[in-house]
């Protein structure tokens, strides 16, 4: 155990979110520290990036505490405990009785004994301002090696993507990795083959937003690990001069704006630094043509296989690079007679039609008689495609009864037709037969 004087830890450089969260844990009679990337980089004098808290408390006891929290996981269950826009990761001691990878609950020195490397081991209570390590971590941070807590013949195998993360801790904070622990990472490179590609993906994007990207992908790079990350990049850096070299430059750039906590940071324009060299290096792939894009976003793909990255930001990250070169190709394109492309297709606008050409388009105008209104045109026989009219089938009825003859006295058992209500059914038939007068003879036109 370490105290101020040692440690040298200043409890203003804490986060007063996550002070109130220890202080709430231990309100309620549970043990609560901060752990993890938090205290290596606050004993390395650096702001760190999120605090994670570990407790003896178990999740649905840490979700009756902290309403606005959140249970996750289904192997690791843990809670998400919000503030405002931050989200604080609290985790329970695990054991060890099953491995370094099993589930169950445990103690303290337990949960020290699970974890990956000695910088990562490290217990702060910000309470008493204490620092507890139980495998030596503080002195390994003083003497800037990375060593693994698990022993060498199964640390990676157990999780091969610790690799990464031995590498990735090493880059950013300026340690050495011992000669066992090298020749360990060179052995146990192609275990990450069988990698689950989620978690790679996490650790790549992680990369990307470190602010050192352009130091961490050339070491993943010689210690043989970017060959099961990205293999077509790896491919390249050795086969194409120039695919390195602009590799970097374009990594160079995004850590720089990375550094900036002023700029927003965002998933697309960190894979279009990395997919610039890919991309514009092929001539005509990125270009004025059509299907252009879907070609360049099929080559972003293979490129960046066997990651599963967004759509929508991998999408956006092709454009941009489209943007770039100043081309848009969201433009519609046409064809030439010989099947050439000729430029993009202009937008077809609709002539407004004058005073007169409104409802005859296409139709000379007839003359307006003196009367003031245009004659009625004749009723259409057949449909508007111009086919000839099919025959009027006859209506099909009841039956009927025989009454009287037109002109002559109805018959004094039949009921007379007749009526306001008959005589309207009868116009009505008339105006929807204009061809046929109610009393059979010909129409006069």
């Amino acid at each position: 155990m370490y105290t101020q004087e040692e440690h040298h830890i200043e409890k203003g450089r804490l986060d007063p979110d996550a002070l109130r969260i220890v202080e709430r844990l231990r309100e309620n009679g549970h043990e609560a520290y901060i752990v993890g990337g938090a205290v290596r980089d606050l004993l390395l004098g650096r702001r760190p990036k999120d605090f994670d808290i570990v407790t003896d408390a178990q999740p649905a006891r840490i979700k009756r505490v902290f309403r606005n929290s959140r249970v996750i996981g289904r192997r690791f269950r843990l809670v998400h405990v919000y503030a405002g826009s931050k989200i604080f990761e609290v985790s329970t001691f695990r054991s060890i009785a099953n491995g370094t990878v099993g589930n169950e609950f445990g103690t303290m020195d337990e949960d020290a004994f699970r974890r990956d490397f000695t910088l990562n081991a490290l217990y702060y209570d910000p309470v008493e301002s204490i620092l507890v390590d139980y495998v030596g971590g503080f002195k390994d941070i003083a003497a800037k090696k990375v060593v693994p807590v698990i022993h060498l013949k199964d640390i990676f195998r157990e999780d091969p993507v610790r690799m990464i993360r031995c590498v990735k801790y090493a880059t950013t904070s300026g340690f050495r990795i011992p000669f066992w622990t090298r020749r360990a990472i060179r052995r146990d490179a192609v275990l990450l083959a069988g990698a689950s590609p989620s978690r790679l993906t996490e650790e790549f994007v992680k990369i990307l937003g470190s602010g050192v990207s352009s130091l961490i992908i050339p070491s993943l790079a010689t210690y043989g690990l970017l060959d099961h990350i990205i293999p077509e990049a790896a491919r390249l850096m050795d086969a194409d001069p120039k695919f390195g070299p602009a590799l970097r430059v374009e990594l160079a750039d995004l850590d720089e704006e990375a550094r900036n906590p002023s700029k927003e940071r965002r998933l697309s324009a960190s894979l279009a630094a990395f997919l610039a060299p890919r991309l514009l290096g092929e001539e005509g792939l990125v270009a004025d043509r059509q299907d252009s894009f879907s070609e360049a976003l099929q080559a972003a793909r293979a490129f960046l296989n066997p990651l599963n990255l967004p759509r929508v930001e991998l999408e956006a990250a092709v454009l941009s690079l489209f943007e770039r070169r100043n081309l848009n190709p969201n433009l519609r394109w046409r064809r030439g007679a010989e099947g050439e492309d000729e430029g993009p297709r202009r937008p077809r606008r609709r002539r407004r039609k004058g005073p007169g050409e409104a409802g005859q388009e296409g139709h000379a105008s007839r003359p307006v008689p003196q009367g003031g209104s245009e004659p009625r045109p004749p009723a259409k026989s057949g449909p508007a495609s111009g086919s000839p009219a099919r025959p009027r089938l006859p209506r099909k009825e009841g039956p009927q009864v025989q009454g009287p003859k037109a002109g002559e006295a109805g018959h004094p058992e039949l009921p007379q037709p007749g009526g306001e209500a008959s005589q309207a059914r009868k116009r009505r038939r008339r105006r929807h037969k204009p061809g046929k007068p109610a009393d059979g003879a010909p129409r006069s036109e």
